[in-house]
């Protein structure tokens, strides 16, 4: 499964609450590159005309020359940022992965 925890203000009484979107992709496969290009396409389309900021781990497929080549065409809507080597608290979908063993 590849998750992205989408967050936007959303105004309340006089102040802005946080208003979360999960997108999620599923298959039985590990992904690649190419797999994790295709599920941005599906992000770019969810996310139509709205700026994201992704955070992504340092996972070999989110940096390969092929990803960053994909990735620099999609400026215009997607910003990357590279999470520090091992930082699970900082990376909000640790939390529902370790939510989802939990349950299971």
């Amino acid at each position: 499964m590849a998750a992205a925890l989408g967050y936007r203000p959303v105004p309340h009484g006089g102040t802005s609450a946080m208003q979360a979107r999960l997108c999620f992709h599923l298959q039985a496969d590990s992904y690649d590159t190419d797999s994790l290009i295709k599920v941005l396409e599906q992000l770019a389309g969810f996310y139509a005309g709205q700026k994201v900021v992704l955070l992504w781990d340092g996972r070999s497929a989110h940096w390969s020359y092929k990803m960053r080549a994909h990735l620099d065409q999609q400026r215009d809507w997607l910003t990357v940022e590279r999470l520090p080597a091992y930082a699970p608290e900082l990376n909000p979908a640790e939390y529902l992965w370790a939510t989802s063993r939990m349950s299971s």
